[in-house]
């Protein structure tokens, strides 16, 4: 197995609203040519900004983006503009090293 990872990577993490996560693996594909992200379901409670469902259980989508350090602030600050995560209810965002990893592509399909 290819151990492309390690100690020059940076995982980048957002918590946002459901149906937001996907848009922005597209995005990061598209635009980025960034392959290294996965969106998963999660539930959580939403922030203070939204004061009218405070205290409810939501669904969110949880992605992690794994990048090389030297564009991690780069794709950090699109990841936050793209995803809307300034605006109420936008999500949350957080960077950190990242210590070891697999390297791992889904198979090319034939037309």
């Amino acid at each position: 197995m290819d151990n492309k990872y390690g100690k020059d990577e940076k995982r980048i993490t957002c918590f946002l609203p459901k149906g937001v996560g996907i848009r922005l693996v597209e995005i990061l594909h598209s635009e980025k040519n960034i392959d290294s992200a996965n969106v998963h379901a999660g539930r959580g409670l939403p922030t203070l900004e939204n004061a009218e469902n405070y205290g409810a259980w939501t669904e969110q989508d949880v992605l992690t983006v794994i990048v090389g350090a030297t564009q991690a602030d780069e794709i950090f600050e699109f990841i936050f503009s793209q995803g809307e995560i300034n605006k109420p209810g936008g999500g949350f965002i957080y960077q950190t090293s990242l210590t070891k990893a697999s390297n791992y592509k889904l198979p090319v399909m034939e037309a």
